[in-house]
């Protein structure tokens, strides 16, 4: 969601995207098709109980970096009293009412805040209001990483719907996760899951019951922010209810918080609950813009070099997060250099470069390989293939169109260049990264790291890896001065140079399509539990499936057992265009995208119904449940799901162990 604070973006609102959208889903869709009896909807009870004897999953919607609304609580009197140059920087002088001086109101959005308020980014000058407020003490001391995060004394930042003035509208938590923008109308990066909740609730799900939102303050890397008490208990909470395996969407950042979830679950737990997870725009390598960003701010985000988000203000989000760490390029092609999968994918990419499928030599050396299985990752179509049309950035052919990150540097300043290895990096955070002291810059980047989400370990559940390969991509950066020596006066130090690659806008495929490798190698090969995995392109029309699913078990449940590359549809095929309305930031958005999500929901999973925690419930209780999100609002500790059932009347022949 990088892109959705850009002052340029202002230009693009388009009022009937929510009409369009609704449009293509009556001519696409069946209205409650998910349900069992289509018109079992007199109440909640009612409808979710169809749903359950329906043949579609619970589906679980985790956001990406800037992809969940914030806001921040204001105890005022605390304010003034420990901090009152934030109260001044406001402009708020007093916590009662005066005819003379202005005061705070018990909350504002925060991300994105409105153009209006004391808070608002949006600014002509330097206001310091949003980045003083957006910050975080840091305690390296603390044991524990979610304790080294300490709110401001009188603040308090959280999820849309988790303040007392938005409790009642959080919508099952998707009001925090769509329509980021604070205004009537939006554009189709800032529309994050809202697309794809409104189609699967015309299809039958209810919002907190079979449809879950995971919110959380994207400022802070995955051990200290709320996803690693929450996912999982969610996934555990929509089994209970519904009797079903579920399937989780993430996006972008979101998927680096759902990796080492999935990873700390029980392989048990995983084959009973899960039956797939969608990684969309996946970072799980790492990416060249946020060191751009870390190292001289965004000027993307100031319009004409007047109006936007000012560099004080971006400085002061990104010194207070420690989710940045997460995103800067991992040393993949380092760690795994003597890997198998590694090596086959370096071969493979060697003989990409070597014969370039757009000249005559390159096309007599692919075509000879066509059909053949001694090529370098044989599941992987050859550039003698066409995989792409349409779209004038990306080559038709099939390609990998990775980058060796051993031999390409990820930035550099001057003479010094800093390559994706561990040690390469440290030395480009020092020399270079001003946002903290240097001790703590390296705290954080700790804190990061302790999810190990660079092992790339394998989820070990069925996986829909979408990629994006057609769009002009940022690879490297090049300053030919120091930028340390603007940032540190507060002043942006741009690049001088940025060098492109292809992917999705925002994630170049070096960075992302090696992961889906290395889990698409260990399936192949029998690696541990290792299970299926299809590397879906997007926008590519190669081997296009608008369904996952290979089998049928006796059953009747839906099951994927292969591994392989498929091309996913997009609005932008066909268009003779470069796709840029095909993002990493709006790809959620992208009706095809929408669709295809859908139909990878219908598993076919026909529980009993009488063995569910839902049917147990009163429809008075399930309302309850959907309005309260136990899921998402009850304590860190407090992970006994099935205790927050309550016991149905005795007389009712089903019991649920509690």
């Amino acid at each position: 969601m990088i892109a959705v604070t850009s002052p340029q973006l202002y230009n693009h609102f388009d009022e009937h995207l929510d009409e369009r959208l609704m449009k293509y889903f009556t001519e696409n869709s069946q209205e409650n098709a998910c349900l069992s009896n289509h018109d079992a909807t007199t109440n909640t009870k009612e409808q979710l109980e169809s749903f359950i004897e329906g043949d579609c999953a619970p589906v679980i919607a985790v956001p990406g970096l800037m992809g969940t609304r914030l806001m921040v609580e204001i105890d005022c009197e605390t304010l003034l009293m420990k901090h009152p140059e934030i109260m001044d920087a406001c402009g708020w002088h007093t916590c009662t009412w005066s005819l003379f001086y202005s005061k705070p109101a018990p909350e504002y959005g925060i991300w994105i805040p409105s153009i209006f308020s004391p808070v608002s980014i949006l600014r002509t000058t330097n206001n310091t209001c949003f980045g003083k407020l957006v910050g975080l003490h840091y305690d390296a001391n603390k044991s524990e990483i979610h304790e080294r995060y300490v709110e401001i004394e009188g603040l308090r930042v959280t999820w849309y719907g988790n303040t007392t003035g938005t409790y009642d509208i959080a919508d099952g938590g998707f009001n925090a996760i769509g329509n980021i923008l604070p205004l009537p109308v939006q554009i189709s990066e800032s529309k994050g899951f809202n697309g794809l909740s409104t189609y699967l609730t015309k299809l039958g799900y209810q919002k907190g019951l079979s449809l879950f939102a995971v919110p959380y303050d994207f400022r802070l890397t995955y051990k200290a922010n709320s996803v690693p008490y929450t996912l999982e208990r969610t996934i555990r909470y929509a089994y209970e209810l519904t009797g079903k395996k579920v399937v989780i969407v993430g996006h972008s950042l979101g998927n680096l918080n759902t990796l080492p979830t999935l990873l700390n679950m029980s392989q048990e737990d995983k084959d009973k609950m899960i039956a797939l997870y969608v990684a969309a725009g996946a970072p799980y390598g790492g990416a060249s813009k946020p060191t751009r960003f870390m190292l001289g701010g965004n000027t993307e985000f100031v319009f004409e070099n007047f109006i936007g988000f000012q560099f004080y203000n971006q400085r002061s989000i990104m010194g207070a997060s420690s989710s940045g760490f997460d995103l800067i390029p991992k040393d993949t092609f380092f760690r795994f250099k003597n890997e198998p999968w590694m090596i086959e994918l370096i071969e493979r990419v060697n003989l990409e470069s070597e014969y370039p499928p757009d000249t005559k030599r390159g096309q007599e050396f692919w075509k000879n390989y066509k059909n053949t299985s001694d090529i370098p990752l044989s599941f992987f179509p050859t550039p003698a293939e066409k995989c792409f049309s349409g779209l004038t950035e990306r080559p038709e052919a099939c390609m990998t169109l990775v980058t060796d990150l051993t031999k390409t540097p990820t930035a550099q300043v001057k003479d010094m260049v800093y390559m994706s290895d561990y040690n390469s990096t440290v030395k480009l955070l020092k020399n270079h990264y001003t946002y903290n002291p240097f001790p703590e810059t390296m705290s954080k980047f700790s804190d990061a790291l302790a999810a190990k989400v660079e092992e790339y370990g394998n989820p070990n559940v069925p996986v829909v890896y979408i990629y994006g390969s057609h769009l002009s991509t940022e690879l490297m950066s090049y300053w030919d001065y120091h930028p340390e020596k603007l940032t540190s006066k507060d002043i942006m130090a741009p690049p001088t140079k940025i060098y492109q690659g292809l992917g999705d806008s925002t994630v170049e495929v070096s960075y992302s399509l090696p992961i889906a490798i290395k889990w698409a190698w260990e399936h192949l090969h029998k690696v541990g539990k290792a299970k299926p995995i299809k590397i879906a392109e997007y926008c590519s029309i190669k081997n296009m499936k608008f369904e996952v699913w290979d089998t049928t078990q006796p059953n009747g449940i839906k099951e994927m057992n292969t591994t392989e590359y498929v091309g996913v549809p997009c609005d932008c095929q066909g268009t003779n265009s470069t796709g840029t309305a095909c993002t990493h930031a709006g790809m959620l958005f992208d009706t095809k995208i929408i669709e295809y999500i859908a139909n990878l929901v219908i598993t076919k999973e026909v529980p009993d119904l009488k063995t569910t925690a839902a049917y147990g419930l009163s429809n008075k209780e399930l309302e309850k449940l959907a309005m309260t999100l136990p899921h998402l609002r009850r304590p860190r500790n407090d992970q006994d799901v099935k205790s927050w059932f309550p016991r149905h009347n005795e007389e009712n022949k089903h019991t649920i162990s509690i």
